[in-house]
């Protein structure tokens, strides 16, 4: 028997000498069929997408990553394709407005103001894709002259740009034959008035030869006439002119 205050502890302290022998417990090891709804369920591996880290997130951020570089490049191309028709227009409309002011700057006082019809473009603006200009093509009225004056001009204005249209043609051969027209009228307005200069000359020879058969006396021989005749006498050699009886 121990009696109180011994010198032994109550507490057992191994020395360093000491060693303990601990049960290995296998992971293998079979529960009994009442433990086993303590187990953890096993991990479906179908269902990826629900992990972080697993293949089916990694797909799902490539499928979005594709998505946005499809919709960068249709951006791209829409971007691409108004800067194109953008470009298209502007052209357009610089070659519309040189056209119509050729029209203009040639057809002077018989050319109206030049008006355009317009386009609005990806950016807002207006662009001008067609015109015209309203000219002249009336003759004037009494005077052949000025009539072709004024149809030469005319035809000049339609096919003053580098590439008349088809209605600039149908213009310009408009005036090419009002001015064929008005060269004819003139041409009968100058033979009428020949005849016209004529006739008082032709009527007051045939009345001096009237007036000189009246009196018995011979008609006046032309100055043209005489002329020839002193430059006939007049030559060396020539035939000399001798008065009958």
């Amino acid at each position: 028997m121990l009696s109180v205050g011994s010198s032994l502890s109550s507490v057992y302290q191994p020395s360093a000498l000491t060693t303990f022998t601990t049960r290995s417990i296998s992971v293998n090891e079979t529960l009994p069929a009442s433990e086993s709804a303590t187990r953890f369920p096993p991990v479906d591996e179908s269902d990826a997408t629900a992990a972080p880290g697993t293949d089916g997130e990694q797909a799902a951020v490539a499928a979005e990553q594709s998505k946005r570089e499809q919709l960068s490049k249709a951006e791209a191309e829409l971007a691409l394709a108004e800067q194109q028709e953008m470009s298209e227009l502007a052209a357009r409309d610089r070659e519309v407005r040189a056209h119509e002011q050729a029209h203009v700057a040639v057809g002077g006082q018989y050319a109206g103001t030049a008006s355009y019809s317009y386009e609005r473009g990806p950016d807002g603006r207006q662009y001008a894709v067609a015109g015209e200009v309203p000219i002249s093509t009336s003759p004037v009225s009494g005077d052949p002259q000025a009539t072709i004056d004024k149809m030469e001009q005319v035809r000049r204005a339609a096919l003053a740009p580098a590439e008349p249209s088809s209605a600039d043609r149908a213009i310009a051969a408009q005036a090419a034959q009002l001015i064929a027209q008005a060269r004819a009228e003139l041409a009968t307005a100058e033979a009428d008035d020949s005849v016209a200069t004529a006739a008082p000359s032709q009527a007051s020879e045939t009345q001096e030869q009237s007036e000189a058969e009246a009196t018995g006396e011979p008609a006046a021989t032309p100055v043209a006439d005489l002329a020839l005749y002193r430059s006939i006498a007049a030559e060396p050699g020539g035939p000399s002119l001798q008065a009958s009886a």
